[in-house]
């Protein structure tokens, strides 16, 4: 039996359906907290099973096909920040753009959340919503920024704490 991989590399319409039906909400979900708008994280996903179709053969060098995703996701969400700046659009406000997309319990809870995110510095932010709002693992976060797994899950634990002392100090 052929791998999900090299399934994707013959170019088999199957196997682009089966990864989009694995990944394209937590691509969506990643790409909207970064962006701060469903909209435009449409766009991405888009463009990322774009890229991923065109470039198919890659995927035969490929360990993980959603980590891969994850990494072009990663590229498309950078090109569309970049592009917001050359036009002078209005900056992202990730402290906005992240908490309306916590599923929390109130109100509160999700603006509580989205200013302690906000207090992370932007590779530290994108670790935890990978974590978090793409559900990947240690190893496909990896993957997708080029880190080794050991380090993602230290900064990750690392990021974890300062939250949860941010959080306790400021809600006691």
């Amino acid at each position: 039996m052929r791998t999900l991989a090299d399934r994707l590399a013959r170019g088999e319409d199957s196997a682009f359906t089966e990864l989009y039906d694995a990944c394209a909400d937590r691509l969506h979900g990643f790409a909207a907290a970064r962006l701060g708008s469903r909209e435009a994280a449409s766009d991405i996903v888009q463009a990322v099973f774009m890229r991923a179709v065109r470039s198919r053969r890659r995927f035969r060098k490929v360990e993980s096909p959603v980590a891969y995703l994850f990494q072009i996701a990663r590229n498309e969400v950078a090109r569309a920040v970049a592009k917001r700046q050359r036009r002078r659009e209005q900056p992202l406000d990730d402290a906005r753009s992240i908490s309306s997309h916590i599923a929390a319990a109130n109100d509160d809870d999700a603006e509580a959340v989205a200013a302690a995110l906000g207090r992370l510095d932007a590779r530290d932010r994108e670790l935890v919503e990978l974590k978090l709002y793409a559900g990947l693992t240690f190893r496909e976060i990896a993957a997708a920024t080029r880190q080794p797994p050991g380090t993602v899950a230290t900064r990750y634990r690392r990021c974890l704490e300062s939250l949860r002392g941010w959080l306790e100090k400021q809600y006691r």
